[in-house]
């Protein structure tokens, strides 16, 4: 299998953890060096728009044109939509399994370990294997499960991953600084879980109540 570039590897964190670990990357889809420090910051506070995943409705603002990535593995259907930035890549991805009982819980843990070993899998050396911390579990305003993590790696490597149990869909919010800016990665970071938008046909499902007989989903 082709070794992927860093910067493929960052996007992919935003994918489902079968299609990480698996990895997949559509033919087509490349993912050039980030653009000048000062031309892309300024093209970042200006082109702020709603991506859509269209077939759960599921939407959230992202700072320019995200390339879109879609697979198939073991039963996942798994979308990602991921934009550059000066200082790495912002992006989300929306799973689902078809045929599965939307109320059973997804495996929130698993997601976000899988996710990590999958990045790591592709390391050329200790220096860039990334490390989950802060993990932290607990409900957002309307009920639903969530998960964040802190992301983090030797070589100076930082970023923030934010799993929700949206019942039929798994949302994953991943931001990663690998040229510096933290402070911006923070605000975009925030600034897109703040503009998560769920069609009304979900957002219902799978709120935080005690299933603990239930199997949850792994992905």
């Amino acid at each position: 299998m082709t070794r992927l570039s860093r910067l493929q590897r960052l996007t992919l964190l935003a994918a489902s953890a079968t299609v990480i670990s698996g990895g997949v990357l559509l033919p087509g889809t490349a993912f050039a060096a980030p653009a000048s420090q000062t031309a892309a910051a300024a093209d970042v506070a200006a082109h702020w728009t709603q991506t859509t995943d269209s077939p759960s409705g599921i939407s959230i603002q992202l700072p320019g044109k995200a390339e879109a990535q879609k697979a198939n593995d073991k039963g996942v259907n798994s979308r990602s939509y991921v934009v550059q930035t000066p200082y790495g890549a912002i992006g989300f991805g929306v799973d689902d399994v078809p045929g599965t009982d939307a109320s059973a819980p997804w495996d929130l843990k698993g997601s976000l370990k899988s996710a990590v070993d999958g990045y790591n899998a592709e390391s050329r050396s200790s220096r860039d294997v990334l490390r989950s911390t802060d993990v932290k579990e607990g409900l957002t305003p309307d009920g639903h499960r969530e998960l964040s993590a802190e992301l983090t790696a030797p070589d100076g490597t930082k970023g923030h991953i934010h799993l929700i149990d949206q019942g039929k869909y798994l949302i994953t919010v991943v931001t990663v600084s690998m040229g510096g800016h933290p402070d911006q990665m923070d605000r975009d970071h925030q600034r897109a879980l703040d503009s998560i938008k769920v069609s009304d046909d979900h957002a219902g499902q799978s709120e935080g109540t005690d299933r603990s007989s239930e199997a949850p989903r792994a992905v």
